[in-house]
């Protein structure tokens, strides 16, 4: 079991899962059922129905991992996710829209009958929501020892103590896919409580035949976060997705030394450059496959003379914009922040990206596969082998 609490609330995953597979997915995890004292052997064969009810009557409190189950297969049940599913499938050469005839019930029976299948395309789709990281160089570009998936309860331990100590309960569980030479892990955790006004309904007070009324009040929950981390092993490079500072020490130094059996295997130096904007638009808007027009439209600069702080420019069109305001010279300061414009070949909304240093990637409705090599051929993202060289 992780590392976390061994139950965890499910009913609203729960009523999305057709009753026909349940039953089995529950067996999957009959003997941590049954060390809770829950045993799926009371669930009558071929009664699926007896399924549900048999979950619902515990109250939504599951095993940890059958909860994580669940959770990741309801992932692929939007869809965006179910998109990702039959693409992975047709690549294997199998139609899985055979399995049935809605999303949900071709995820549970994928999870089922055909797992490779399923956590090749909940590690692509978990890749896909990486818009904004942190990234760290790594020593180089050795492929890290296998490891057994059940390796990973003692750094969900490890990285549990750490949330804890920070106010953010032990709870820590962590999943793994690997998509061709990207190896991605989704860490959930608890967050800080949080304490909200809020309305609940009462009943009527001496009549229960009244109605309803509405009562004041708060209530106090601990949201859970969903981060991820993503080692490429093309560049070296551990790229994080994550809230703060503490937690991307956490999991830079968490996964160097469980990957690598080094704390320190990836380093926190400068990944992100912003010199090329030194050489103004011709640094940026050239013609690039893939990308129709690309246009810085921010610049943040910290000052180096006069008042200190920061200045925040923006403009559609910036470089006429810093002529005015600055002469058209950015060296009384340090960029700190540059955000692009970028128009896909093809496609009619531009996306931001967002780029600051030393080591931060933010980006929308574009793909990876565009912007990066972007971002490396014009200076602003250091290539694999200049990380590696550094």
């Amino acid at each position: 079991m992780y590392f976390t609490s061994t139950a965890t609330h499910a009913h609203g995953i729960l009523r999305l899962f057709p009753s026909f597979s349940l039953r089995r997915l529950v067996q999957l995890h009959g003997e941590a059922c049954r060390s809770h004292g829950l045993d799926p052997s009371d669930i009558a064969e071929a009664d699926d129905s007896a399924a549900l009810r048999w979950l619902h009557e515990r109250d939504g409190l599951l095993p940890a991992h059958l909860a994580e189950d669940l959770e990741r297969i309801e992932e692929l049940t939007n869809e965006k996710g179910a998109s990702t599913l039959l693409a992975v499938g047709r690549e294997a050469g199998l139609d899985l829209r055979s399995l049935g005839v809605d999303p949900v019930q071709v995820a549970v029976r994928a999870f089922l009958e055909h797992r490779p299948l399923f956590e090749r395309a909940h590690g692509r789709r978990a890749f896909e929501t990486l818009r904004g990281s942190s990234e760290f160089a790594g020593r180089g570009r050795s492929a890290p020892p296998l490891f057994e998936v059940d390796a990973l309860d003692g750094l969900a331990a490890r990285f549990g103590l750490e949330f804890d100590a920070r106010g953010r309960s032990a709870h820590c569980r962590i999943s793994f896919a690997r998509v061709a030479d990207r190896m991605i892990f989704g860490v959930a955790h608890g967050a800080l409580v949080k304490v909200d006004e809020a309305l609940s309904d009462e009943p009527g007070i001496g009549d229960p035949a009244k109605a309803a009324y509405l009562s004041e009040g708060t209530i106090r929950y601990r949201p859970q976060r969903r981060d991820i981390v993503v080692y490429d092993a093309r560049a070296g490079a551990l790229r994080i997705r994550a809230a703060d500072a503490a937690t991307l020490r956490a999991y830079r130094r968490g996964f160097g030394e469980f990957l690598f059996r080094d704390p320190e295997w990836f380093g926190d130096g400068p990944v992100v450059s912003l010199e090329p904007l030194a050489l103004g638009a011709d640094a940026v808007e050239v013609p690039t496959p893939g990308l129709r027009e690309v246009r810085v439209v921010g610049l943040l600069l910290r000052h180096h003379q006069g008042p200190r702080g920061t200045t925040a420019f923006h403009s559609a069109d910036i470089w006429p914009y810093l002529q005015a305001r600055l002469n058209g010279t950015l060296a009384d300061g340090e960029l700190l922040e540059a955000v692009f414009r970028v128009w896909p070949v093809g496609g009619a909304q531009p996306a931001n990206v967002r780029v600051r240093v030393p080591h931060r990637v933010e980006y929308t409705r574009i793909s990876d596969d565009l912007i990066r090599p972007y971002l490396e051929a014009r200076g602003f993202l250091a290539e694999p082998a200049a990380r590696l060289a550094v």
